[in-house]
């Protein structure tokens, strides 16, 4: 599982938005920095307070943003070691 935190993120800044307030104000009003709110705006995560705050704050919930892993066959092809490599790989060390 992963964590979409772009599509959180966007979710974050639509309430922002809707509610015309600033960074500034919604850190202000959870109780994190300024800086954690700008890091955000740069794709980096918060803690687990920054986020159960931000959640909170804008009345999502972050398991809405959670993603399966990628399948599989995806992460095979990322890692360059295939099925039939580790089939062959496991008989040779049992055989």
């Amino acid at each position: 599982m992963r964590f979409d935190f772009e599509k959180f993120y966007q979710a974050v800044n639509a309430k922002r938005t809707a509610r015309a307030a600033s960074w500034r104000q919604v850190a202000r009003e959870i109780g994190v920095g300024k800086s954690t709110l700008a890091r955000m705006a740069q794709n980096k995560r918060p803690d687990a307070d920054g986020l159960a705050a931000l959640s909170c704050w804008a009345g999502i919930n972050p398991a809405d943003f959670v993603r399966p892993d990628a399948p599989a066959a995806a992460q095979v092809a990322s890692n360059g070691h295939g099925i039939d490599e580790r089939v062959h790989a496991l008989n040779a060390a049992h055989g």
